[in-house]
């Protein structure tokens, strides 16, 4: 599966020189209402869902994508303002979570799953695929990531951030394989920009964003490649 993740010149630079992108914590994402299930059987319902949520945020993130990249409303809101970019993924299908769009919170018979221990593969995939109605328009794809299983530093504030690993090859054992990069109708950053945060040996197609006005959608022009000119000694993450 094809999928675009959007986000600015500035951090795309960086998940081309580190190879990763960062994974969002539940507590943390920009929604309040996301993940946020109840079975409604009793009145401390609420007291459950807020041990429910740590409970999935200490085990588990996300990383957020979408299916298209030719909504102007989504360079809008979620590349800058059009400054940025989209990073092109293809991902297994099996691993792809679609979004599930519906007017009401998603219902979760919380107590029979902590009795459990924890969640079958069903019930979690469903409860991080539901998202309210009106954010349909985002035709969002996420992917589950296992906290425990993924690459981890501590920030500036003392907090750990966790960041799934990518790759521009074809073969390998990384989930996200690059396999190009949009660049936003207004973004400043250069094909010799990208190509310094590239290996020697890497090559990425890179296409240019316009608006198509007759259509009011916007419009990847033709591929080119960019290759890249860093050395083997320069891979590393830089903190």
């Amino acid at each position: 599966m094809i999928i675009y993740h959007f986000t600015s010149a500035e951090f795309a630079v960086k998940a081309l020189r580190d190879r990763r992108l960062k994974i969002a914590r539940i507590n943390e994402l920009s929604d309040p209402l996301q993940l946020c299930a109840d079975s409604f059987s009793d009145s401390d319902g609420q007291s459950k869902l807020k041990a429910f949520r740590n409970h999935m945020n200490e085990r588990y993130g996300i990383v957020c994508f979408l299916k298209n990249y030719d909504d102007p409303v989504l360079w809008s809101h979620y590349a800058d303002g059009h400054r940025g970019v989209a990073l092109v993924f293809e991902i297994p299908d099996d691993q792809a979570i679609i979004a599930h769009y519906q007017p009401e919170r998603f219902r979760l018979d919380v107590d029979a799953a902590m009795q459990r221990g924890g969640f079958a593969e069903p019930d979690l995939q469903a409860f991080i695929a539901a998202k309210f109605a009106s954010l349909r328009y985002e035709n969002e794809v996420r992917l589950i990531c296992g906290l425990n299983d993924h690459f981890c530093q501590i920030d500036a504030k003392g907090k750990k951030v966790y960041f799934e690993s990518l790759s521009l090859e074809s073969f390998g054992v990384d989930t996200l394989k690059l396999v190009g990069l949009i660049r936003g109708a207004r973004c400043d950053l250069k094909p010799a920009d990208i190509a310094s945060e590239l290996l020697a040996v890497d090559l990425l197609p890179v296409q240019d964003a316009r608006l198509d006005l007759s259509f009011s959608q916007i419009v990847a022009g033709e591929s080119y490649p960019v290759n890249g000119v860093r050395s083997f000694s320069a891979c590393c993450f830089r903190v």
